[in-house]
């Protein structure tokens, strides 16, 4: 990180260096730098499909909730008694 704050302040004194009328470049050329990051560092994956064929479908989700809704009620219920 040291070295990238000394190319920072190099970078800052060469902007202040510049005429006012470059500065509008400069902002255009930043923002162009700035786009091809955004778009490269965007990298879509989908997972749709990933547990597919893995055994899940049979789960019956309602039912598996109610067991362990029930097994939690119980625990509370031993704890109060």
């Amino acid at each position: 990180m040291p070295e990238e704050g000394r190319k920072i302040a190099e970078i800052n004194k060469q902007l202040a260096m510049l005429p006012g009328n470059k500065l509008d470049e400069i902002s255009d050329f930043i923002s162009f730098v700035l786009s091809r990051q955004k778009k490269q560092k965007r990298k879509i994956v989908q997972l749709e499909g990933i547990w597919e064929g893995k055994g899940f479908e049979k789960l019956d989700l309602n039912k598996e909730l109610s067991a362990i809704h029930k097994e939690v009620g119980k625990s509370i219920l031993k704890r109060k008694g």
